[in-house]
């Protein structure tokens, strides 16, 4: 997932290094989508009033990370008898390493830390998502033109092994170029791993920031982002992460209901700290991607792709299959709950 700290990319400008997305929106209204959900019969569990924690990977979000927010302005949250903290880390391996310990009832992250620390035994499931697919650039500054100019050049990343670390090596394989010739940086960059919003924003202050590549073209059959919950959490007391999920759920699928616009793009702003036109541009242009799922969320494709990029880089050395680290019994069932959306992850 990715940070939102601020970095100098060129000689001038400040840029973002990236990050690691029921019922309708405010008031419960359907969401609008290719086809209304048909709800059914599946019991749901019903939650103690508690408070519980969900880490969040990015600080401060971009627009694609607000499906918790919403679910906690919607109110959704407290449908389900939860007073939420949304616990703000400032990228997914930290994200990652709070819920392995414990600390948190269920962390957003994006997929290859999950990944790699399940191949090193850490004790995690991937529950469920708020956004499957990739939705970043790769962008350069002045003087990259093509692949073959990032040889020598100061990469862009926010944290080893993070996600901004997986997309770049996965732009210098396809350029042929070898990670020895170049460096790994967090200061002054030549490159960065940007969302859209964030590559509206940029290129407002500076014309001279391009896009070299759009991750979602040159990567398919990669998951993005997970939720992730201690294995332990899913034996002991599954009814917690079960409505947890099911506000999350109808947050993503408020995303559709065209009445929730404005309240939304209102929360992007008052949430990412940018512009309300590069907010709105944003939010349109997610909404017309299918960005945020609007069923489980976890395609098995998705995940064995990832899998499998992370291997050709080394970062995972032994065989993994999608029952070895995803568990989407409690998604499944929500799903059953609100009803099934064609067309969607």
């Amino acid at each position: 997932m990715g940070v939102r700290a601020f970095s100098s990319f060129g000689l001038t400008l400040a840029i973002l290094a990236t990050a690691c997305g029921g019922g309708g929106g405010g008031g419960g209204g359907a969401a609008t989508t290719a086809a209304s959900p048909i709800p059914s019969a599946v019991a749901k569990a019903t939650c103690q009033t508690k408070k519980v924690t969900i880490a969040v990977p990015v600080t401060p979000p971009n627009v694609v990370h607000l499906t918790p927010y919403l679910a906690d302005a919607f109110g959704y949250f407290k449908d389900e008898n939860l007073t939420v903290e949304l616990i703000r880390f400032d990228g997914g391996v930290g994200s990652l390493r709070a819920s392995a310990s414990g600390a948190i009832d269920l962390a957003g992250t994006s997929s290859e830390p999950v990944l790699d620390a399940i191949a090193n035994g850490a004790d995690v499931k991937i529950v469920y998502s708020y956004a499957p697919n990739v939705d970043v650039s790769f962008a350069v500054g002045p003087g990259i033109k093509t692949m073959a100019d990032l040889k020598g050049k100061k990469i862009g990343v926010q944290e080893a092994g993070g996600f901004a670390d997986v997309m770049s090596r996965i732009i210098l394989k396809k350029a042929g170029i070898d990670a020895k010739d170049v460096q790994f940086v967090t200061g002054q960059t030549d490159t960065a791993v940007l969302h859209i919003d964030q590559i509206k924003t940029v290129q407002k202050q500076n014309a001279q920031i391009t896009v070299l590549a759009n991750m979602w073209e040159v990567l398919t059959d990669y998951q993005y982002a997970v939720y992730i919950v201690p294995s332990q959490v899913l034996k002991d007391d599954p009814a917690t992460p079960e409505c947890i999920i099911r506000a999350l759920m109808r947050a993503n699928r408020a995303m559709y209901d065209s009445n929730n616009r404005t309240k939304i793009v209102d929360l992007g702003v008052q949430q990412t700290k940018e512009e309300r036109d590069v907010i709105e541009s944003t939010f349109d242009t997610l909404v017309k991607a299918k960005a945020w799922p609007q069923n489980e969320g976890v395609p098995q494709a998705n995940i064995e792709g990832t899998i499998a990029s992370e291997k050709g880089f080394g970062k995972i050395t032994k065989d993994m299959k999608f029952a070895d680290v995803t568990d989407l019994s409690i998604a499944k069932k929500v799903v059953e709950q609100l009803g099934r959306v064609q067309g969607f992850p």
